[in-house]
């Protein structure tokens, strides 16, 4: 896999932007998610397989894998709607309205009498 993303110059490029990444992080990415292939007992060859940046294609913000996780749940999603699995149902108010705000006191507060001045 290495050998086909070599230059002439021994430089490694990025599969899937182009980008050189000699001396940087690189990463062997699966082209189908693992999680997305139904028959396991196949063998992988190299052609399943790229070589990604980490930095630039595969874990980059709106990478690759930020792709691949949301694929993966969304096939978890319809394997559940199809066989049938519900979540849990979320709790419910009884239906009671909210009070209506207090707009004042029901009787004058007395402040203490440690509070008071007596200025007469």
């Amino acid at each position: 896999m290495i050998k086909r993303t070599m230059t002439g110059a021994n430089q490694i490029i990025c599969e899937g932007c182009g980008l050189n990444i000699t001396g940087k992080v690189i990463e062997f990415d699966h082209i189908i998610p693992e999680a997305l292939i139904l028959d396991k007992s196949a063998a992988l060859s190299i052609t399943d397989g790229r070589v990604l940046g980490r930095d630039c294609c595969h874990r980059a913000p709106g990478g690759k894998t930020a792709h691949d996780l949301a694929d993966i749940a969304e096939a978890k999603r319809r394997e559940a709607r199809h066989l049938g699995i519900r979540t849990r149902p979320r709790l419910r108010t009884a239906g009671f309205a909210a009070p209506e705000p207090q707009r004042s006191a029901s009787r004058p507060l007395a402040k203490p009498a440690a509070w008071r001045r007596d200025d007469r």
